[in-house]
């Protein structure tokens, strides 16, 4: 009799075990648009709020599917649209995650994801792992984001495949097979090539895919915070100084016009702009016209506290810039960057002295 309910008490903890009460990784916070959880056994469910994850679970989301995850040490996990995440380790339950030898580890299969640090990586970040195909993060308390995007998710994205990181508060230590590590200080972002043995090496810019709302990560959620990005529209112009509020006229009587381009882009995706301005001639100064001077750039905006967050490169020359500016108001770029400043960029005032063309950016809401 005693040995039958042994055996009894041994099948009942391994299908406790098997079916996840004793294993709980974490709850689902939020669920928007499609996504689903697949067990290790190859079953699957529809992710659900309130909803348990567990050791060996792999949250995936569609095109319009965001997650976030409470793990059991108060970790934050928020899993972006077309994202593949493998939670491969977390403690058994709230109490394992206070022992001093608890350790979690996730991976990053595809897609992206921000995460705050829990508990277990506040008190040891050492025991907290965190990867993706060819790289490993090393957390040291931190906030971050972090994206693999495999060739046919890079295509799409006309990127390079491979790893994308980026660190909002603390610091992290990037690892790649056969190459030393790189630490990652707050407001830097990095990549982690495919190619064997290249090192990770730290972006010039964040990119626009690095560079998203901060969603419910370490906050209350409301609806409206994973929403779809607003519509901007991006102008770019090229101008005199003088240009606006007076009528400016060259020194063959022929006006100067301000030449300018708009386009339409989701906060946070880069729009792509261009323009050809043609100083007009100058007969005073006794010299051939001077060619037209072409610029293209790629300026991204996201909204902070009714401002602009704007990122400009220069796609022929390759300089980027950085400024917070007000919407609805066209703000000068020029002199803010070397690479807007190179050559002789010259239109001539009534007064036939040459001036250095004005390039100048603006921000507005709506379509």
């Amino acid at each position: 009799m005693v040995m039958r309910l042994l055996k009894l008490w041994i099948i009942a903890g391994c299908m406790a075990v098997t079916t996840g009460v004793w294993a709980a990784a974490g709850t689902v916070q939020v669920v928007l648009g499609q996504a689903r959880i697949i067990q290790s056994t190859g079953q699957e469910r529809a992710a659900i709020k309130g909803d348990q994850v567990y050791t060996g679970d792999t949250i995936t989301t569609a095109a319009s599917g965001q997650v976030q995850l409470r793990m059991i040490d108060d970790a934050r996990l928020w899993v972006r649209p077309n994202s593949r995440l493998l939670i491969e380790q977390y403690p058994a339950d709230a109490a394992a995650a206070q022992e001093p030898r608890a350790q979690t580890a996730t991976r990053l299969l595809e897609g992206g994801l921000r995460a705050a640090t829990g508990a277990i990586g506040q008190r040891s970040p050492d025991k907290v792992r965190l990867s993706t195909p060819n790289a490993v993060i090393g957390i040291r308390g931190t906030e971050l984001e972090l994206a693999f995007f495999p060739a046919r998710m890079a295509d799409a994205l006309q990127t390079p495949a491979g790893t994308y990181h980026r660190v909002y508060e603390g610091r992290t230590r990037v690892s790649a097979p056969g190459t030393p590590p790189l630490d990652v200080l707050a407001g830097q972002a990095v990549f982690v090539s495919l190619k064997p043995g290249e090192p990770p090496r730290v972006l010039p810019q964040i990119p626009p895919f690095l560079n998203l709302p901060d969603g419910p990560v370490g906050s209350p959620v409301r609806a409206d915070a994973a929403a779809a990005a607003r519509s901007l529209k991006i102008g770019l112009r090229m101008a005199s100084p003088m240009a606006d509020g007076a009528v400016v006229t060259s020194s063959a009587g022929a006006p100067v016009e301000p030449v300018q381009t708009a386009a339409t882009a989701r906060e946070g995706e880069p729009a792509r702009l261009s323009l050809s301005y043609a100083p007009p001639p100058n007969s005073r100064q006794r010299r051939a016209p001077e060619p037209p001077v072409t610029l293209t750039l790629d300026i991204t905006a996201k909204l902070q506290d009714g401002q602009a967050q704007v990122q400009v490169q220069d796609v022929q020359r390759g300089g980027s810039l950085s400024l917070t500016m007000p919407l609805g108001t066209w703000t000068d770029i020029s002199g803010r960057a070397s690479w807007l400043s190179g050559g002789r960029q010259t239109i001539a005032s009534s007064s036939a002295r040459p001036e250095s063309a004005q390039v100048l950016i603006r921000v507005d809401t709506g379509p």
